[in-house]
């Protein structure tokens, strides 16, 4: 969809207030759906949002088409549909009553109805509302029924969104797009449906004549319903210039999305090809020293392995709109009666010494860091995580992880990861981009993350066959130095030269490969 200059410039953005009740999760809402982790300030208080905040959005960064105004919570709703009963002007109209009446009735000088009047006001000057609904409350209640009252007599077309539809079950949590979250996967403690009162909603919305309901959690964002909002905002604006810039706005999120997921096919695929086909080599290598001089090579790829996973962790997380802050590196002392508690885990770090032994875990923990994203609303242990996994993989049992060839008479000592490595890496990486992909703005604390250091292995045909074909060839791996080539490279004009993909060729087609599991949006 094209849209001119002119048109551009002739654009009025479309107002809309979000309100609801105190603490229904109307500024949460808004930072999901404007992926901005800074707008406003959530905490589990009464009456955080004490004066309306606006939001703006802009269509290809030039013409503004939306104002989203976060508004003080209704608290008085009960008093002012009170107070509107036995106003004489409204009891002469047999109780009908309008905007103009809630706004004459509620008191301007008392403090306990201020809350209210501001967001009165924001409600006058919108095209229309966003109702905030934290489906864990009871709709019985006096305030939702006052509420609910009050606004259908505002004469505004009004969206009701459905907030808080899942709940935590235990200390992790995931949400997976929009697949059922109910799976049996191991690897994921599944948010079980909330205890919630939907159904009850359904019908006192219904009878209240509200008709537009729109499942919009901010914590656990679903693509799908961000699109859909969109969508009935853009049927209830008036304007058809409006109309068309929100389907053009529409449309860029979608490929926005799919460039994200095309990006972190890509992130994973390099990640993965560098790990599958890493290898070290040790020249000069005398045989009363190939135990030792080992020991030392099976460190450096505990480091370099760890590292570059991190550094892939890092390209998704900012690939999908988080910061990230590295609050420490520190070593870490892991032993047998040692207890670490990694919130990545989720689990006591123990189980996972029995891994390869309490030597190569504590070691493998000590190349860790610990990393923080909580004012995205992410958090995760990873370093500690992946390095006690890896320590206890590499160090405690070589012949699971790597696959080490002594030259006595080259005096040449050369060590392969095999493909399990690269496997556990890619499950963690598929895992952590399906968390992120569904990851809302909405949480200011730090809270746990999913992606355990030992997932269970994530099968997709062909990436096997694929990695198994590349292993051999030592310069797909950026990890690799010149001294980790064959003696005798290929030269790119040999027969076998020219039929050997480039390294970029690799990468795109393990990309496309990884679009079996990782799916465009439609």
């Amino acid at each position: 969809m094209t849209l001119t200059s002119e048109e551009l410039r002739k654009v009025k953005p479309l107002i809309v207030a979000v309100v609801g009740p105190t603490n229904e999760g109307k500024t949460s809402i808004l930072r999901t759906l404007t992926s901005d982790p800074k707008f406003g300030e959530i905490n589990a208080y009464t009456g955080t949002t004490v004066r309306a905040e606006i939001q703006k959005v802009f269509y290809n960064g030039v013409a503004e088409i939306l104002q989203l105004i976060d508004t003080p919570g209704f608290q008085t709703s009960t008093e002012i549909l009170e107070a509107l009963m036995a106003d004489p002007k409204v009891q002469a109209n047999q109780g009908d009553f309008d905007l103009d009446d809630i706004l004459r009735v509620t008191p301007s000088t008392d403090e306990d109805f201020r809350h209210d009047l501001r967001a009165w006001h924001e409600i006058a000057r919108a095209d229309m509302l966003i109702f905030v609904v934290n489906v864990v409350e009871n709709p019985a209640q006096s305030l939702f029924k006052s509420t609910l009252c009050l606004l259908k007599h505002v004469g505004k077309p009004v969206v009701v969104a459905y907030n808080n539809l899942r709940e935590d079950s235990g200390d992790v949590a995931q949400c997976q797009d929009s697949r059922d979250c109910a799976d049996n996967n191991e690897d994921i403690v599944p948010r079980r449906l909330a205890d919630n009162y939907c159904k009850e909603w359904d019908e006192v919305l219904i009878k209240n004549c509200f008709y537009l309901i729109q499942r919009y959690d901010a914590h656990h964002r679903i693509f799908a319903d961000e699109i859909s909002l969109l969508k009935k905002l853009s049927v209830l604006a008036r304007d058809p210039l409006t109309q068309r810039v929100l389907s053009a706005e529409i449309q860029e999120r979608l490929l926005r999305e799919k460039r994200r997921l095309q990006a972190s096919r890509t992130i994973l695929a390099e990640l993965v090809l560098d790990v599958a086909c890493y290898r070290e080599v040790e020249l000069n290598v005398e045989p009363n020293m190939q135990t030792q001089r080992l020991r030392e090579l099976t460190e450096r790829f505990k480091q370099n392995v760890v590292r570059r996973e991190h550094q892939a962790h890092e390209q998704l997380l900012e690939t999908w709109g988080f910061s990230l802050s590295v609050l420490e590196r520190e070593m870490l002392n892991v032993d047998e009666n040692a207890k670490l508690y990694d919130h990545f885990l989720g689990l006591d770090a123990k189980r996972y010494l029995k891994v390869g032994g309490s030597v190569g875990a504590a070691v493998g923990a000590a190349v860790g860091a610990a990393v923080d994203i909580a004012s995205a609303g992410l958090s995760f242990g990873a370093g500690a995580a992946l390095g006690l996994f890896l320590g206890g993989l590499l160090g405690g049992g070589s012949a699971v992880a790597l696959n080490a060839k002594y030259d006595a008479k080259g005096k040449r000592l050369e060590a392969r990861v095999n493909l399990p490595v690269a496997q556990e890496a890619l499950a963690r990486g598929i895992l952590l981009v399906e968390q992120l992909q569904c990851r809302g703005q909405a949480l200011e604390d730090s809270v746990q993350a999913l992606v355990r250091a030992q997932p269970q292995p994530i099968e997709i045909p062909g990436v096997a066959d694929l990695l198994k074909s590349c292993v051999s060839v030592a310069e797909y791996s950026t990890l690799n130095s010149e001294k980790s080539y064959p003696f005798h490279r290929l030269a790119e004009s040999s027969p076998l030269g020219r039929e050997r993909k480039s390294r970029d060729e690799i990468v795109a087609s393990l990309a496309s490969l990884l679009s079996q599991r990782l799916v465009d949006v439609e």
